[in-house]
């Protein structure tokens, strides 16, 4: 009978440190992601991936809009 009792405290303890563990590995996880207030580019050209090149898709566009001076 104090076999069995010893047994299943022992299983219950290594069952408890595990959740232990899965609880802080939770928590650690949450304090690493990234904020959601990132910066995202905002674009009026598509498939611009950074702001120089949707300036310059822009200023591409500007200029085959722009009437010619003649």
């Amino acid at each position: 009978m104090q076999m069995h009792m010893g047994d299943f405290a022992f299983g219950r303890g290594i069952q408890r440190m595990a959740e232990l563990v899965a609880e802080k590995a939770q928590q650690v996880t949450k304090k690493r992601q990234k904020p959601t207030s990132e910066f995202h580019l905002v674009s009026w050209q598509p498939g611009a991936r950074s702001r120089r090149e949707d300036e310059l898709a822009r200023a591409r566009q500007q200029m085959l809009s722009a009437p010619a001076e003649s």
